[in-house]
C-alpha cells in the first residue's frame, strides 16, 4: 500500500536529505525566461524564511529526487522484473485456455479476468520501475517532474487499482462458489456467464474510482525537490482515504469475507447430502464430484490469495492507527523493505495460480496439451506432419493388417 512508501516522511523540513550531487534550482519569473543566467550562489535557500513566494518570482528544483535503498535496486532490477514477466506468460496460458468456448463457464470467466488483472498489476509499473531503479546513483535517482508523476501514478494508482480488481474478483469468486456448494441447483440460473461479463467491468470501473485520490494528488514536490508522498502530521484527508481503502475495500474487510466464505464452503463441501430429485443417483454423484473439484480449486486459490494479504492488511492497519498518534512504527528503510516483501509475495501468489490449474484441473491440463499440439502442427510444414503420421501408423500397424487397410487408415488420418 502506498503509505508504506512515503519516502520522506522523516525529512519534511528538507534538511540533510539531498544527495551530494544535488543540482541546481531553476529561476522562474513572470518577467524573465527559463534561460536567465543565475548561479547557485545567487539563489536563496528554499528552506529559509526569506525564500521568495510572491506571484512574480518563485523557484523550483530542476529534478525531483527519489531515495533508493540497496535492496530495492537489487530486487527490483533483477528478481521483480523476472517475476512480473514470468507471471505474465503464466497468465497468458490461463487466458488462452479459459477463453475457449468449451471452457467458458461462469467460474472460469472469473478466473480468466483475475489472471488479466494480476498481470496488469505488475505490468503497469514495469516501464517506470525499470527507469527509476536502473538509473540510481549513490542511493538517489533524479527524475523530471513528468517521470516522477508517471512513476507515482503507475505505482500508487494504476497498479493499486488493478490489484483491487483482483481482490474483488477473488471475493466474487468465493461468493459464487459458496452459492454453488450451498445451493448447487438454484445457483446455475443465478450465476450465468452473461451476468459475470456484466459484473467484471462494473468491478473494474469501481476499483479505479476509489483510488482516484492518487490521480489528483501531485507527488512531484518542486519546492523541495523530492518525488514522494507524505502523510501529513494531522493525517486527516490521507487517513480518511487510507481507512476507506484498508478497512472497507481492499485489505481487511474483503480478506475477512473471503476467509469466512471459504470456511463455510469447506464445511459444507465435506458434509453435504446429495439431492436425488429429478436426477439419477449416478448423475447426482457425478455433478457433486465436479462441483467438489471446482470448489477445492477455488479454495486453494483463495488460500494462496490470503497468504500475503492478511499479514499486510494487519501491518497497514497498525501503521495507520499509530500514525494517528504521531508515531512511526518503522523507519523509512523498514517501511520500504516491508513493501518489497509484500510485492514479491504477491507476484509469487499470482504465479502459483497457474500451477494450481495445471496440477488440479484435468480439463485445463488437457486443453493446454491440445493447444500446444495444435500450435506445433501449425508451425510444422504439411509434408512433415504427413511423414510423422505415416511413420506412426507403420509402427502401430499389427502384423495381420494388410497394406491396403493401412493405406485407407492413413488417408483418413490425413483428412
Amino acid at each position: 500500500m502506498a503509505h508504506g512508501n512515503s519516502s520522506y516522511e522523516k525529512h519534511e523540513d528538507g534538511s540533510g536529505t539531498h544527495p551530494d550531487h544535488y543540482i541546481p534550482l531553476k529561476n522562474v519569473s513572470h518577467h524573465s525566461s527559463m534561460n536567465d543566467n543565475h548561479t547557485n550562489s545567487h539563489l536563496p535557500n528554499p528552506y529559509s524564511d526569506d525564500f521568495p513566494t510572491t506571484d512574480n518570482n518563485y523557484y523550483h528544483y530542476s529534478e525531483m529526487f527519489y531515495q533508493l535503498h540497496d535492496f530495492e535496486e537489487n530486487i527490483y532490477v533483477y528478481f521483480w522484473i523476472f517475476l512480473v514477466i514470468l507471471t505474465f506468460f503464466g497468465n497468458v496460458l490461463i487466458v488462452a485456455v479459459f477463453v475457449r468456448k468449451s471452457m467458458r463457464t461462469a467460474t472460469n470467466l472469473i478466473l480468466l479476468f483475475i489472471a488479466i488483472s494480476d498481470s496488469l498489476t505488475g505490468l503497469a509499473t514495469l516501464p517506470t520501475y525499470i527507469h527509476v531503479f536502473t538509473n540510481g546513483q549513490q542511493g538517489w535517482v533524479g527524475l523530471t517532474e513528468g517521470w516522477c508523476e508517471a512513476f507515482m501514478i503507475s505505482k500508487f494508482y494504476i497498479s493499486k487499482a488493478f490489484h483491487t480488481v483482483s481482490v474483488w474478483l477473488t471475493l466474487f469468486l468465493g461468493f459464487q462458489r459458496f452459492l454453488f456448494v450451498w445451493f448447487p441447483f438454484e445457483t446455475k440460473s443465478w450465476m450465468t456467464t452473461r451476468r459475470t461479463l456484466i459484473a467484471v467491468p462494473i468491478i473494474t470501473i469501481s476499483a479505479f474510482l476509489i483510488h482516484i485520490y492518487h490521480l489528483n494528488e501531485r507527488k512531484a514536490d518542486t519546492m523541495k525537490g523530492f518525488c514522494h508522498w507524505i502523510i501529513e502530521d494531522s493525517c486527516v484527508k490521507t487517513c480518511i482515504f487510507l481507512w476507506i481503502i484498508i478497512l472497507l475495500f481492499v485489505n481487511i474487510l474483503p480478506s475477512l469475507l473471503i476467509l469466512f466464505l471459504t470456511i463455510l464452503m469447506i464445511q459444507k463441501l465435506f458434509n453435504r447430502n446429495i439431492r436425488k430429485d429429478s436426477f439419477s443417483a449416478e448423475q447426482n454423484r457425478e455433478r457433486d464430484l465436479q462441483n467438489k473439484r471446482a470448489s477445492i480449486i477455488v479454495v486453494c486459490i483463495t488460500i494462496i490469495f490470503l497468504i500475503p494479504e492478511i499479514p499486510y492488511g494487519i501491518f497497514l492497519l497498525v501503521t495507520v492507527i499509530k500514525k494517528h498518534s504521531g508515531i512511526d512504527i518503522l523507519t523509512l528503510r523498514e517501511n520500504r523493505l516491508s513493501h518489497v516483501v509484500y510485492e514479491i509475495a504477491l507476484l509469487i501468489s499470482f504465479h502459483a495460480n497457474v500451477w494450481v490449474y495445471i496440477v488440479m484441473n484435468n480439463r485445463f491440463r488437457d486443453k493446454l496439451r491440445r493447444m500446444f499440439k495444435d500450435g506445433i502442427r501449425k508451425l510444422l510444414p504439411k509434408h512433415t506432419i504427413v511423414s510423422i503420421t505415416t511413420v506412426s501408423m507403420e509402427m502401430n500397424r499389427s502384423p495381420s493388417q494388410s497394406p491396403k487397410e493401412t493405406d485407407v487408415n492413413e488417408q483418413s488420418t490425413m483428412l
